[in-house]
């Protein structure tokens, strides 16, 4: 018999041991030629969390509510978050992190590719949101407006902030220069409080 012979569908659900619900979304042929899977290694490998991760679904990209074009909220700012999406680049350091406020997870990264395709991290689960909402407002930030330094700076710095509401609306604020000079004191306490 040939054990490097990749396993069928039928083998691979027989020996993992999954349920449909684990493999519905996936081509599981696919999925079984990109990780080679044959019957002497399928019981090295973690199947259900490759599947979790594997997908035919395409990635979801928040990159929008950070770049993108958005119909603005001018009021009732803690009522119906759905998302919050922070960006801080820092001499070219970054730090990213969204929150799922819906489906109660946070995804965080270095590196702002994570905007375009959260399933590049892996989440964690998050259940606080009405009360990081209520933080933000209480430390002022959907007061805050966007500025960027009219002087070239030297050592760029630039943040966005921005909440998308159920309703599709964005409130939005981002600097750009040196941050320490654009925007309000309490914006140390609220990037702490965001990346923690």
């Amino acid at each position: 018999m040939d054990t490097e012979k990749l396993l069928t569908a039928d083998e691979l659900i027989r020996l993992a041991g999954l349920s449909e619900d684990q493999y519905r979304d996936v081509d599981l042929e696919q999925f079984i030629e990109d990780f080679e899977i044959t019957e002497e290694n399928v019981g090295s490998l973690n199947i259900s969390l490759l599947l979790e991760e594997y997908s035919d679904a395409e990635p979801e990209d928040v990159s929008d509510l950070i770049r993108g074009e958005i119909t603005e909220r001018t009021s009732d700012f803690t009522e119906g978050v759905s998302a919050v999406a922070f960006l801080e680049n820092i001499n070219t350091d970054n730090e990213c992190v969204y929150y799922d406020l819906e489906e109660a997870k946070r995804y965080r990264a270095s590196h702002a590719y994570i905007f375009s395709d959260l399933s590049q991290t892996e989440a964690e689960t998050y259940t606080e949101g009405q009360q990081l909402i209520d933080a933000l407002d209480e430390q002022g930030v959907f007061s805050w407006s966007s500025h960027s330094s009219e002087e070239p700076v030297v050592d760029g710095q630039y943040m966005v902030l921005a909440v998308e509401y159920d309703d599709g609306t964005v409130f939005r604020v981002s600097a750009d220069g040196i941050l320490s000079q654009l925007l309000p004191d309490s914006y140390a306490a609220v990037r702490d409080m965001l990346l923690d």
